[in-house]
């Protein structure tokens, strides 16, 4: 499904996209990133590459509908460029993020060492039912086909210190992805909202431990930092905790690794969650 990532030049650094349904009703937070990441790549200076991207979800996407991304140039350096870009559906903006670019070089590099797991080709695709209740996916719909996920426990877990919930998948795009790193890049972003959001609600109370369909979820915001470049049709660890909620939000922080073990990416992202019993109106998020 690679042309999800696909974004059509209107104007100077104007582009147009169309906006797919991750769950019912609802647009793909990743989606909408992951094309506003495609389109401020074609801004940048073809030696470089995005190391940070950060973003806000003002209002829900609605699927199905056009989106018009506005690129504004901030800077143009000698070795980083910055951009922003809004995501606009009508007259209303669902989407603004700011990403920086770099050129690349020669460096020593750490990291820490990948949690061991089980391979995923030990592991079920259990689709259907999980997908709807631990990742808040419908995996009839196109976001839904264009990603494989192969979770290494059924259900996120109690984490290692208390307060802490945990989950490890399996993740990739599916089909084949060109050559082209800022393609990789874009599905990268794509993948990376999978499943964050439920990682916050399990560990908010033991009843939503039980039943996160109890409680509304929406992102507020979304983070990804970019370490190494990566295949990301090829399958990826993405270890996901999430160590405090309250005042109607949860907070997920994620690590991305590839089967080789180089960390690939950090990610964090911040929810809102709500009671679905409590009468408060809730915001119009994209999820």
């Amino acid at each position: 499904m690679p042309e999800l990532l696909d974004v059509d030049m209107v104007g100077p650094d104007e582009f147009r996209g169309l906006c797919c349904e991750g769950s019912p009703g609802r647009a793909f937070g990743g989606h909408i990133a992951a094309q506003a990441l495609a389109a401020v790549q074609r801004t940048i200076r073809e030696d470089r590459s995005v190391h940070s991207l950060h973003g806000y979800f003002p209002s829900r996407g609605c699927p199905d509908r056009e989106v018009r991304y506005v690129v504004q140039r901030l800077k143009d350096g000698n070795s980083y460029d910055l951009r922003a870009v809004t995501a606009w559906q009508g007259s209303g903006a669902i989407f603004t993020m700011t990403a920086s670019f770099k050129v690349p070089e020669s460096d020593s590099s750490r990291h820490t060492v990948m949690p061991d797991v089980p391979a995923p080709e030990l592991l079920e695709e259990l689709g259907g039912e999980w997908d709807r209740t631990w990742a808040n996916l419908d995996r009839t719909s196109p976001v839904g086909r264009a990603v494989e996920i192969r979770p290494v426990r059924a259900k996120p877990h109690q984490g290692g210190e208390p307060g802490e919930s945990r989950r490890s998948l399996w993740i990739r795009f599916a089909g084949h992805l060109p050559a082209s790193p800022a393609r990789h890049d874009c599905a990268l972003t794509f993948l990376s909202d999978l499943a964050l959001a439920r990682t916050a609600v399990v560990g908010h109370s033991p009843s939503t431990a039980q039943d996160p369909s109890t409680v509304f979820t929406t992102s507020l915001d979304h983070s990804i930092w970019f370490h190494q470049q990566c295949h990301a049709d090829r399958w990826m660890l993405y270890t996901q905790r999430s160590r405090v909620s309250g005042d109607g939000r949860g907070h997920t922080f994620g690590e991305i690794w590839s089967r080789r073990g180089e960390l690939i990416a950090t990610t964090t992202q911040e929810v809102v969650l709500r009671s679905l019993r409590e009468s408060t109106p809730v915001p119009a998020g994209p999820g």
